[in-house]
């Protein structure tokens, strides 16, 4: 009994060491930019071609742990306002390299990529990707991978090349596109994938296992970024839109003339208020250029849930978000602040009676927002937003006279979100408070709370603590 006794000892000492080693993480150094780069996806200036390249990549799938089937190398380099990346995906077959056109965001075919945890807080990543095609896949990934956001769509430049070896992509990243701390530009966190689409396979340079917990703070480690700084960006973009409308007019509708004229003007502006903290706001906003929401039926009594493609509301997104339960990924839990609400259709909708016709605004007006987003050195996570929304009259006409009547009040839109990392990012501790106001009439005070206030909290070893209010 005591040799048995003895012997699961020694059984659970091996066993607790051989799954506590971690993977040593590898690090590449990268070197100052000596001469102009023209991306071009051919890598032929002298600085792609002296020094060496990096090539040590293993399989992730389908084979965890082998030697990959094809060859990778990368060179990264920078200057004082870009990041550069070559990335050699060398082929055996270059006929079989899958080569498909898709839109943005959404990869088809071989593609290579490069993400960077640049706050080195092994809890936030931004990825980079490219196809063979020249497609861009680019997101955010926070929670340590947990959740990828990848309706973050920033500047960068990238250009690939088909070769009698394989295929290339030269890239070309904005240090204003990726958020550091000043102190921190030594090391950042770094990883470089290639996925070869016939073999399904996906190769990483720093291996992390499939089954490991987390993601984002197994990054192999990228040095020798020296005297960079933090960019301060001072961005304004005025805008006016103008349309006509043209449609079959409807007999007896005072509102259905055939055309329609619309004007609109407004700005959008993002400052650097320091090296850490950005403020973005916009003042009567159009999102014309954003991409349309999918046509739906909802028949249920759920509202429809839209993902976010508004620019304004993306930018800092990682922090703004709280999520309320558990699941794979940002969008298979809830979120405590779901921004589409935001200038959504109005909510109320008058009964009308027989011959009576109605003037509805499809969407409710945003007069301005602005939105502080950061991360300090010291490891606090700050977000807040404040966005006030016009108030929405219908008109409503019945026998030649026509009277308005509101369908959507004046409403106030705020949210705090403060975070704090502690033991390597192992640990947070935070809290969140949002709160709608709304200016209600006596016919929508019976159909919409004046307030609504909700105080979430997130403590080490505890689960979320809620206080909402509603009047």
């Amino acid at each position: 009994m005591k040799r048995t006794f003895l012997l699961l000892i020694f059984l659970v000492i091996i066993l607790s060491n051989s799954f506590g080693q971690e993977v040593q993480k590898k690090r590449y150094d990268t070197s100052r930019l000596q001469s102009p780069i023209t991306i071009d996806g051919n890598l032929s200036e002298a600085d792609w071609k002296s020094g060496p390249w990096e090539d040590s990549f293993t399989q992730r799938e389908p084979y965890e742990g082998k030697a990959p089937r094809q060859k990778t190398t990368f060179k990264i380099l920078y200057d004082d306002n870009f990041i550069y990346v070559g990335i050699k995906a060398f082929d055996s077959a270059p006929d079989s390299i899958v080569r498909r056109m898709s839109r943005r965001d959404n990869l088809d075919g071989d593609y290579v990529g490069i993400s960077f945890d640049s706050y080195h807080d092994r809890r936030t990543a931004f990825n980079f990707i490219v196809t063979a095609s020249g497609v861009k896949d680019d997101a955010t990934m926070t929670n340590d991978g947990d959740n990828e956001d990848d309706t973050w769509d920033p500047i960068w430049y990238v250009k690939t090349s088909l070769t009698s070896w394989g295929w290339s992509a030269e890239m070309k990243i904005p240090f204003t596109q990726l958020r550091f701390n000043k102190n921190s530009s030594s090391v950042w966190g770094l990883e470089v994938v290639r996925y070869i689409y016939r073999y399904a396979e996906t190769d990483f340079w720093q291996p992390i296992a499939r089954s490991a917990p987390g993601f984002v703070h197994l990054y192999g480690e990228l040095g020798g970024l020296g005297n960079i700084k933090p960019k301060k960006q001072l961005d304004l973009t005025p805008y006016m839109v103008a349309g006509v409308e043209s449609y079959q007019k409807e007999e007896g509708n005072p509102f259905s003339t055939g055309h329609k004229n619309r004007f609109k003007a407004g700005l959008d502006g993002k400052i650097g208020v320091t090296n850490n903290l950005t403020l973005d706001f916009t003042i009567n906003p159009d999102f014309g250029q954003v991409e349309a929401d999918p046509s739906e039926v909802n028949l249920t009594a759920f509202e429809t849930f839209f993902r976010e493609k508004r620019p304004f509301f993306i930018e800092g997104k990682n922090i703004t978000s709280f999520s309320l339960g558990f699941g794979d990924g940002d969008l298979s839990q809830e979120n405590l602040f779901y921004s589409r609400r935001i200038g959504r259709r109005p909510q109320y909708e008058p009964d009308l009676r027989d011959n009576e016709y109605i003037d509805s605004p499809k969407n409710t007006s945003i007069i301005g927002a602005a939105k502080l987003t950061g991360k300090t050195e010291s490891g606090w996570s700050v977000g807040v937003i404040e966005s006030v929304a016009a108030e929405e009259k219908a008109k409503i006409a019945y026998e030649g006279e026509q009277h308005s009547q509101a369908v959507e009040p004046l409403t106030n839109y705020f949210v705090s979100r403060v975070q704090k990392d502690l033991n390597k990012g192992n640990t947070l501790i935070g809290g969140m408070v949002t709160n709608t106001s709304r200016q209600l009439d006596d016919v929508l005070k019976n159909y919409l709370h004046r307030s609504a206030t909700t105080e979430d909290s997130i403590l080490p070893n505890t689960s979320i603590i809620r206080i909402t209010y509603l009047r």
